[in-house]
């Protein structure tokens, strides 16, 4: 399903990209094209003009120069001297024969834009001209100027084409490399937007693996309770003249067991869900320690285990929180610390209070946790004892501690004690 979602995120992503790059290469196209053929159209009127000014100033020109004129810029010259052409056999020949170019564009001019080349100028100061375009008769497209020139002894008339394939190449060159481009640009958004939607949906990716690890690892856990309840269910129905005492104490035992997990899980569940709140009130937390440390005492003498407790000699002002969310988050540190630290260890809590914060550790001196393993104490159903034999802890004690600070905008964090063991640090804002 999140393979799918990658592949239509990346979809949606590269044809929105890909329209916008599309129009802009598109725009730029249009602007690039203009360009070439305002460029060119200048490019020709100048070379109009300054053949125009050679007749004006030297009443005559020299074939040379026109023939490397034409050769240079594709042109078709043809002038005429008082209606009498200029012998000029050019020096190129277009697929059109030139003299049939020659007369399409007098056509033109006198039929479209009714300009007479053979018509002597009214004015013998001003020159007149026109530009236009043709077509050959092979398709292909020449641009046109005509000009009547005024001179002492007359007049010119100048007709000049301009071959206008080197332009239509270059244009095509121009649309072939956007083309290119804008395709380029598509692979390389499309590739862009494929990392992407991975990178975008990849918490969806981690909390979608976290709940199936979460899930079978429930599973796992409710799975060993129900199956001795069902063991021990079916021993007193086969066997009924034995005494079911302690197969009853068993089941009980395990449905404790079973309605403590449940608990747990109902209770990260209001947790994930943001509907578990907490009643803040003025705790004195030094006093909630000492009361707490009464009832852990017996347990830590079982086990000959010394537990201390360190309070600061001044007097500590009460702090806003939920008192029995507080002391159960302690409880859970507490009790794994008197589980995991062997007989004759200590365990000790301080509470301090720096200026702006209330901290409590709870330190021990047991096995500690191995550094691969530091990382993932705070996550659900997770142990260092990988084989879960231990029946009495679920691997959800810190997961529920943590959701408990964190509740009251505060900070459970672990580092190692110094000589070994384990130091837990609860930071509460005051």
């Amino acid at each position: 399903m999140l393979k799918e979602l990658r592949i239509q995120l990346t979809l949606i992503c590269s044809t929105i990209t890909g329209l916008i790059l599309c129009v802009i290469c598109l725009i730029a196209l249009q602007i690039s094209e203009t360009n070439i053929n305002k460029s060119n159209r200048i490019a020709f009127e100048n070379q109009l003009q300054t053949i125009t000014y050679q007749l004006q100033t030297y009443q005559n020109i020299k074939t040379s120069w026109l023939a490397q004129l034409e050769a240079s810029n594709k042109l078709i010259i043809s002038i005429e001297d008082n209606t009498h052409p200029l012998f000029f056999k050019g020096s190129w020949t277009p697929i059109t024969p030139r003299d049939t170019l020659i007369q399409k564009a007098h056509q033109t001019a006198l039929e479209d834009y009714q300009f007479d080349i053979d018509t002597p100028p009214t004015s013998r100061l001003s020159i007149s001209k026109q530009f236009f375009k043709i077509q050959g008769d092979e398709g292909e497209y020449y641009r046109v100027g005509v000009a009547l020139i005024p001179s002492y002894k007359g007049s010119f008339s100048l007709t000049l084409l301009q071959d206008m394939s080197i332009e239509k190449a270059s244009i095509i060159y121009t649309r072939i490399l956007f083309i290119t481009i804008s395709l380029m640009g598509i692979l390389l958004l499309s590739l862009f937007s494929y990392w992407f939607a991975g990178r975008a949906i990849l918490p969806i990716t981690i909390n979608q693996q976290k709940q199936v690890q979460f899930i079978a690892a429930a599973s796992h856990e409710l799975k060993s309770p129900l199956a001795v309840i069902q063991s021990n269910t079916s021993v007193i129905k086969s066997h009924g003249h034995l005494d079911n005492q302690p197969f009853i104490m068993q089941i009980e035992k395990e449905c404790k067991r079973m309605a403590r997990l449940v608990d747990d899980l109902l209770l990260l569940a209001t947790a994930d869900a943001k509907t578990w709140s907490i009643r803040k009130k003025p705790v004195e937390l030094d006093t909630l320690l000492i009361e707490m440390l009464d009832t852990f005492i017996p347990l830590a003498n079982g086990k000959r285990q010394r537990l201390n407790l360190n309070l600061p000699e001044y007097t500590l002002p009460p702090v806003l929180c939920d008192d029995e969310r507080i002391l159960q988050a302690i409880t859970i540190l507490l009790d794994n610390a008197l589980h995991y630290v062997q007989e004759g260890g200590t365990i000790t809590i301080d509470l301090s209070m720096p200026s702006d914060a209330c901290i409590i550790k709870v330190i021990d001196n047991g096995p500690g946790i191995s550094p691969s393993h530091v990382s993932h104490i705070f996550d659900r159903f997770y142990r260092v004892d990988a084989s879960r034999k231990d029946k009495n802890h679920y691997g959800l004690g810190l997961s529920i501690a943590k959701e408990i600070i964190h509740l009251h905008s505060g900070k459970l964090s672990f580092s190692p004690t110094p000589g070994g063991g384990c130091t837990f640090i609860i930071e509460l804002p005051t």
